[in-house]
């Protein structure tokens, strides 16, 4: 037994899940001392799972509240708020002959890259080989643990506050079970992709997964996630690039969340309307009185003088500077037909391959591969070896499509 903050917890004994694996006892780290001792102990282990449970719903950095870490043999649970020093936990995510699996990992990179100036390396992302192998697109932990170990998760404590001090040890099983059945799940999804070789498909996407640049924020293109701002162009866009860039400075020097410094709306208002003085923000005011707050009218009355220079330097700045929305490939008629051809053969080629047709292509490739071949992921990688290729052929008349005994094929061309 063991006194910390969390008031008194023995190492508890998890679930059994059956046959994929030993019941493992699971320890609660609050030291040092504990993590370098657990970090020891599975560095060997060939791979081992990681999740994170952290908050942000009143910040602009998410704040990491608990790292889950498991191996066959041991898992621990570990408080980033009080361990002081990480360097074993840093050394264990570098370490490349440990692979870190996760399930759908891109929070869990952005926060573990932002909290240790690290990017785990290398890793597998279990949702992503379950796309290859045929599973659901895009499925859920739940649903897919469930599919492979027959288990069916409780997810009672997802919206659980995990800063709150102290965790209930029910709250603390539930976020170890994020790990736990994630071992019998990438057992089963590494044996798969071995036997129908398709480890390689999946290699370059976990790559990129892992690119620092990937977790950047990229300040001179925040003005594409602005809702509505396809109601903009020229110039407008560019006032609201500016001041998307100032609200995301002044959010990250606040910690606080983007929403909380200022609403989509009242920017695209101002980038919209073009103030030239300070008069003018009271048709914001009046115009969006139906769904503007108070916190809203206090911060455009502070920040007034600002927001007129932003305003001003966009109008000021050359067109050649201005940002545009991506053009949209025009697709003709006739390209719309032979699109829904090449549609119909990828839902053959995925069928015969046992894999989700939205994992193999949507329409946006298809339209891609016609107007536009370089930009289409059908014309790259494991998509190009098992569909892009054969639909080049279509394209190029030396494949047709026919119907026999009431089924769709693809034959030579004669």
């Amino acid at each position: 037994m063991w006194i910390g903050i969390f008031g008194r917890h023995s190492t508890r004994c998890l679930r059994r899940y059956g046959n994929y694996g030993l019941s493992v006892d699971y320890q609660y780290i609050e030291t040092n001392q504990q993590l370098v001792e657990f970090c020891s102990k599975i560095k060997s282990a060939g791979y081992c799972t990681i999740d994170t449970e952290f908050v942000r719903e009143k910040t602009y950095y998410p704040i990491l509240s608990l790292i889950q870490v498991a191996s066959e043999q041991h898992m621990a649970c570990i408080d980033p708020l009080v361990i002081e020093n990480f360097d074993p936990l840093i050394a264990l995510l570098q370490q490349q002959d440990l692979v870190k699996v996760f399930h759908s990992p891109s929070q869990d990179l952005e926060i573990l890259y932002q909290y240790f100036s690290c990017m785990p390396q290398p890793i597998f992302d279990t949702q992503l080989a379950a796309a290859v192998l045929g599973y659901d697109h895009q499925i859920g932990y739940a649903e897919l643990v469930n599919a492979i170990t027959g288990v069916r998760l409780d997810k009672k404590h997802t919206r659980a506050n995990w800063n709150r001090r102290p965790l209930s040890q029910d709250e603390i099983d539930y976020a170890m079970d994020d790990v736990r059945y994630l071992l019998p799940v990438y057992q089963t999804l590494k044996k798969e992709l071995d036997t129908k070789n398709r480890a390689a498909w999946i290699e370059k996407d976990l790559l990129a997964m892992t690119s620092e640049s990937t977790y950047l924020v990229e300040m001179s293109d925040l003005w594409k996630r602005l809702k509505g701002v396809q109601k903009l162009k020229g110039v407008e866009l560019q006032i609201a690039r500016l001041l998307c860039q100032w609200r995301e400075q002044v959010a990250q020097q606040k910690n606080l969340p983007r929403r909380w410094i200022v609403k989509d709306d009242i920017l695209i208002d101002i980038a919209r309307l073009k103030p030239s003085s300070l008069t003018d923000f009271d048709s914001i005011r009046y115009r969006s009185s139906a769904r503007s707050d108070a916190r809203s009218d206090k911060f455009i009355a502070k920040h007034a003088e600002t927001l007129l220079q932003l305003a001003r330097d966009g109008q000021n700045s050359p067109a050649s500077e201005w940002p545009s929305h991506e053009a949209t490939n025009t697709v003709t008629m006739h390209q719309q037909a032979l699109g829904d051809c090449l549609m119909a053969l990828c839902r053959l080629i995925a069928e015969e391959n046992q894999i989700a047709l939205a994992t193999l292509a949507t329409r946006k490739d298809i339209d891609g591969l016609i107007t536009n071949r370089k930009n289409s992921r059908l014309s790259q990688g494991w998509r190009f070896t098992m569909a892009g290729e054969k639909l080049m052929d279509f394209i190029h008349g030396q494949s047709v499509l026919g119907v026999c005994d009431g089924a769709i094929g693809i034959k030579p061309a004669p």
